[in-house]
């Protein structure tokens, strides 16, 4: 017999009204989707909905606590080797593979954020994490006189803002790089960029 334990009833409900809702937000925008169609889509009842999540603001709360910046940082910490380059490297690979397959969700919140104070704080939370985690890290690399002294939660926003304007502008503008050139370079590029800065050289 297995000792995986099974998975409940209601958190099978509560993982289809998150996947539905993620889907309907990043397509419809926060104000264009109702708990209606958020019902139908994960195939339900809006008493469900409300039973599960109370209000559409805490539902998207919900989705960013398991799809959003604190599940991502720890993630990616867990995987750090203490090599400054490899985990710099590992870092732009997974936040460029994030962030692009988020993208429509992330110009959603940007567009839909100022509008809904509520959502804003959501949103905000998102990226504060990645910050934190960043921030954390570079501290740790500090402290080892691998890098140059400075603010880390200014890195952490230097770093995490090379992937996020790359990603979203190419997803706004519907634009790619001229000449092409393939994700995995760009991370090593931009890796290069943030070690030539911050690096003490030997």
């Amino acid at each position: 017999m297995s000792d995986k334990p099974r998975t409940s009833t209601s958190e099978l409900t509560r993982d289809r009204i998150i996947e539905a809702a993620s889907q309907l937000f990043a397509e419809r925008g926060f104000s264009g989707t109702t708990t209606r169609a958020i019902s139908e889509r994960a195939g339900i009842n809006e008493v469900t909905l409300f039973r599960h999540f109370g209000s559409k603001e805490k539902l998207a709360r919900a989705i960013m606590e398991k799809h959003g910046g604190e599940a991502i940082a720890g993630d990616i910490e867990l995987r750090f080797s203490g090599n400054y380059e490899q985990d710099l490297t590992l870092m732009g690979r997974m936040m460029m593979k994030v962030m692009i397959e988020k993208v429509d969700a992330i110009r959603m919140a940007i567009c839909e954020s100022g509008k809904f104070p509520e959502f804003q704080q959501v949103v905000a939370e998102n990226p504060r994490q990645l910050r934190k985690m960043l921030a954390r890290y570079f501290q740790s690399q500090m402290d080892a006189r691998v890098i140059h002294p400075g603010h880390p939660e200014t890195l952490a926003q230097a770093f995490l803002g090379m992937f996020f304007s790359y990603t979203v502008l190419s997803g706004l503008l519907k634009d790619s790089l001229e000449p092409e050139i393939s994700q995995t370079e760009i991370v090593n590029q931009f890796v290069a960029v943030f070690l030539r800065g911050t690096c003490i050289e030997d």
